[in-house]
């Protein structure tokens, strides 16, 4: 429904026409979330929040639809996907980051119900290790290809699960 609706706008139609059009958009999906898993960790049951650029863990993460496609981790939302992106640094630590239908990571592997990690990169070997780091009240989230650490700043390391249904 969204390339129909999209081909319709592109066309040029009138709004009348597009609000005929079932509200496939607007209806809610609502999908089970992804929590940190490692046990005895100061995270440990916290969600994967999509309020921020950066990614954080927080009580109530998003619950909405995730998409595990082409190599990627997309929260659904609004008739958009949020990609879940990892970023650069000289550090082992990547941060990662959400883009608004920008999706420039392809590396995950994830799916309802799994451990997520990543493929093996020209930059990093293949990892389910993601570093947590207490910052400004929340515990923000970095890939962990290594063992650096960020100074000044409480940090555990966790894998986080995809829940399923």
């Amino acid at each position: 429904m969204r390339i129909l609706a999209s081909t319709i706008a592109a066309a040029g139609l009138a709004a009348s026409v597009l609000a005929v059009l079932p509200p496939s958009c607007q209806i809610a999906r609502v999908g089970p979330p992804i929590v940190a898993s490692t046990a005895g960790t100061p995270v440990t049951g916290l969600q994967l929040a999509l309020d921020t650029t950066s990614a954080a863990l927080e009580t109530t993460g998003f619950t909405g639809g995730y998409d595990f496609i082409g190599g990627g981790i997309g929260a659904f939302q609004q008739c958009h996907d949020w990609w879940l992106n990892i970023g650069t640094s000289a550090y082992s630590y990547k941060p990662l980051t959400w883009g608004y239908d920008d999706k420039k990571t392809t590396v995950w592997v994830a799916s309802a119900g799994s451990t997520i990690s990543t493929a093996a990169t020209s930059s990093y070997g293949a990892t389910s290790k993601f570093l947590a780091c207490e910052e400004g009240g929340k515990w923000t989230l970095y890939l962990q290809t290594g063992t650096d650490v960020p100074s000044g700043v409480t940090c555990t390391t966790t894998e986080l699960l995809a829940k399923s249904s």
